[in-house]
């Protein structure tokens, strides 16, 4: 079962910009394993389905790739 985006924006909330980049490329191999149609076939029959899957990942990243944009202002705000 995936979670909502807003849910796992705040997971990540107090992680390190460094924990979310970490994150952040994880989901991006993942999206891209899915666009070279590199997915196991067993894959296919789990639920949720890749398809899903590659969806919500990227809302996950959209809403990653926000939580470093306002941290990285917000530290830049600090100097």
């Amino acid at each position: 079962m995936m979670i909502d985006p807003a849910s796992f924006r705040e997971a990540f909330k107090k992680a390190t910009i460094n924990e979310i980049i970490k994150e952040r490329d994880k989901i991006i191999r993942e999206i891209r394993r899915y666009e070279k149609g590199k997915i196991p076939e067993d894959d296919y029959m789990m639920d949720p389905s890749p398809e899903t899957v590659y969806m919500m990942n990227n809302l996950y990243l959209a809403e990653l790739c926000n939580l470093i944009y306002e941290k990285k202002k917000e530290a830049d705000e600090y100097y």
